[in-house]
């Protein structure tokens, strides 16, 4: 099961001084060709401050919401990255009140 942690989520730290492929191994969404170099504009919703970190609550709260603004990637991996943002949000105990997550994930919401 993932660790999590309380803490006010700040994107920038997730970004600032990482190496793209750094970056991308934190976020939710990577539409780099696999094999290719990363590229930080290819990658959305980081989740984490490091690789292998603890999962950030604030920031699983703001990409389930945000995820529906996410551009350049496909169906396929936004469903994927929906369900997945509905198992962390289940592990951290966060409420998921978001019936178009549910739909995007292509899953029913409880009731």
């Amino acid at each position: 099961m993932a660790s999590f942690i309380n803490e006010a989520w700040d994107a920038g730290r997730a970004s600032t001084g990482k190496s793209a492929s750094e970056y991308c191994a934190v976020c939710l969404l990577d539409s780099n060709p696999e094999g290719a170099e990363k590229i930080k504009a290819k990658c959305n919703l980081p989740l984490q401050y490091t690789s292998g970190g603890p999962y950030v609550r604030g920031a699983i709260r703001n990409a389930m919401g945000r995820i529906f603004q996410t551009t350049g990637h496909s169906a396929e991996k936004k469903r994927k990255a929906a369900r997945r943002l509905i198992t962390l949000a289940r592990e951290g105990g966060i409420a998921v009140g978001s019936a178009s997550l549910y739909r995007l994930a292509g899953m029913k919401q409880p009731k």
